[in-house]
């Protein structure tokens, strides 16, 4: 700010020794004047210039590093969010506050101080020397700058609903063709990419309507004002001419001076009314960020300190007695009455097609999302009276998606317990059945993954996320469809490792598959959000029809010829 003052300042003394120039050197043909004069507009200059120079890569570096902080706090910010609350924006939405709308905030930061310091100065300071330079020629110029910035503020009003809008479709965009990237085997495999093609072009078009409407509205600020600066410059330069040939001014450097401070001055204006266009831009850009800040700390479980509310090294029954729950903004219960039921050691499965509501309970059960109806204790204590940190202590979770960080394969497993040793790491790998694929890998636990597991297959992704699993310790283990790119015969070797080497601890197996269902203790049949049947094999072959149906369509008719199904 400083730096910026001192430039300000050698900038409005210029015009001031230019007159000097004029009126006490050329006029009088006084050389020596002229050469002093001179001197002091170069010495000016060179201060300006070093001044401006300090004064922007103080500024570069002042607004980088607020930037930079802006991106990790709002980062931070968004992987403490709870599930419920990240999709309330999305995740298209998050990477546009956490990139555009922070590209915008910077820039405006950049800009701050020449607003704050350099404008005010330019516009009180050029004036002031103006009207004591000439009064009559300033007040010509001074005219102009009410209109300009009422015609500023007319073009500006609606800019902030253009801006709106055109960020949320920019939303829209990114959701777009994150979906796209997502799913384009089955756009390709159902001939959709023309579809998909559509809804892309039509969030892209809106988007663009509604950008070019703001910077076409906000483009017409420039002509107007250079036009209204430049008719008073020729006023002031005809009014000027016609005074000094009346003799009413004797000193032509008043003219020159206050032709240079109407220059210092019209840049001011313009600066100023740019950044009066760039307020409702900033304003959408803040209250975006803003919506992500504000909204309320959650009760995440990641605090490194929470005290394990049971024993980590024994089962521990878990209960869901009649768990409704409904998604934000949906219209029906994606869990409606559920009640289900595991006692300590027990192996238990959950089973139903997609869509059957089998991971919403497991993201229920997890306390990702808040349960609207019932109640779910674990060890008879009610879910009311933990924290979240407490409830997820009590589970070592494979989720459905396996997901695979850029690291090496000790990294990726250790995700589940950080101390855990390479004798640890190769035990949890031999139960999961990747002894192979170790011994295929001449770094070992140093082979690097590539993110998202692009350099392993989807059956080493499973397995991997199971070892970051199993290698930590917790009365509950939940497996979310962790078998489903595994072969029968080995998801059979594993669960077999997985039973012995999770003896006495409580297991919820959840599944589209029979074979992964059979040999639990009980099974839960779920369908559209609700627990149908439940009992073992041999019971909901006889009692529950959804069940009959998904052995049939998965084992054949013979499945269902006798009281027992061989594996």
């Amino acid at each position: 700010m400083l730096m910026h003052t001192i430039a300000t300042l050698t900038e409005l003394l210029m015009p001031y020794v230019m007159s000097d120039v004029v009126d006490r050197g050329i006029a009088a043909s006084n050389i020596r004047r002229v050469v002093i004069s001179s001197g002091i507009m170069l010495v000016l200059a060179v201060f300006s210039l070093t001044a401006a120079l300090i004064s922007n890569k103080i500024n570069t570096s002042v607004t980088t590093s607020f930037s930079s902080s802006l991106c990790k706090a709002t980062f931070k910010k968004i992987n403490s969010l709870s599930p419920e609350q990240y999709s309330k924006i999305g995740s298209s939405g998050l990477l546009t506050r956490s990139t555009d709308d922070i590209f915008n905030v910077e820039g405006a930061a950049s800009q701050l101080v020449y607003t704050v310091v350099t404008v005010p100065m330019m516009l009180i300071g050029g004036t002031a020397l103006a009207l004591l330079a000439d009064v009559t020629l300033s007040l010509i110029f001074l005219v102009c700058i009410p209109i300009i910035l009422c015609f500023v503020v007319f073009i500006v009003r609606p800019l902030r609903a253009m801006w709106d809008i055109s960020d949320k479709y920019i939303d829209v965009q990114n959701r777009i063709v994150r979906e796209r990237l997502i799913g384009i085997r089955v756009i390709r495999a159902f001939n959709n990419e023309d579809k998909e093609h559509r809804r892309a072009k039509h969030a892209t078009e809106e988007m663009a309507k509604y950008m070019i409407k703001a910077n076409v509205r906000s483009g017409y600020i420039t002509p107007v004002t250079m036009l209204l600066l430049n008719l008073s410059t020729v006023a002031i330069l005809l009014v000027g001419i016609s005074k000094v040939q009346s003799g009413v001014i004797t000193e032509a450097g008043d003219v020159i001076a206050v032709m240079q401070y109407v220059t210092l001055i019209a840049n001011a204006v313009i600066n100023l009314s740019w950044t009066i266009a760039w307020i409702p831009h900033l304003r959408v850009s803040v209250s975006r960020i803003s919506e992500v800040f504000d909204m309320p700390k959650c009760d995440d479980g990641s605090d490194d300190n929470v005290v394990a509310a049971f024993p980590l090294l024994e089962g521990a029954s878990v209960k869901m007695d009649n768990v409704s729950f409904i998604y934000p903004d949906a219209n029906t219960k994606a869990l409606d009455s559920v009640s289900m039921f595991a006692d300590k050691g027990e192996t238990v499965a959950i089973i139903g097609g997609t869509g059957s509501g089998k991971s919403t309970l497991i993201k229920v059960l997890l306390a990702l999302y808040p349960h609207t109806e019932g109640d779910i204790t674990i060890n008879n204590v009610n879910y009311s009276s933990l924290s979240k940190g407490e409830i997820r202590l009590a589970y070592s979770v494979a989720l459905q998606k396996a997901m695979i960080f850029e690291g090496t394969l000790r990294d990726n497993i250790t995700v589940g317990r950080a101390d855990a040793t390479d004798d640890e790491v190769r035990g949890a790998i031999h139960d999961v059945e990747l002894d192979d694929f170790l011994a295929s890998k001449e770094e070992g636990l140093d082979f690097l993954l590539v993110g998202l597991g692009q350099n392993v297959s989807g059956g080493q992704k499973q397995r991997i996320n199971m070892a970051r699993t199993i290698i930590r310790e917790a009365p509950i283990y939940v497996f979310d469809d962790s078998f489903s790119a595994l072969d029968y015969l080995t998801e059979k070797r594993i669960r077999e490792k997985l039973l012995t080497r999770l003896k006495g601890r409580t297991k919820i197996l959840v599944t589209q598959r029979v074979s992964t269902a059979i040999s639990a203790d009980r099974i839960y049949v779920m369908d559209r959000g609700r627990i149908t049947a439940s009992g073992t094999h041999k019971e909901l072959l006889h009692s529950s029809d959804i069940y009959r149906e998904i052995c049939i369509s998965q084992l054949g008719k013979g499945a269902i010829g006798g009281d027992t199904l061989e594996e």
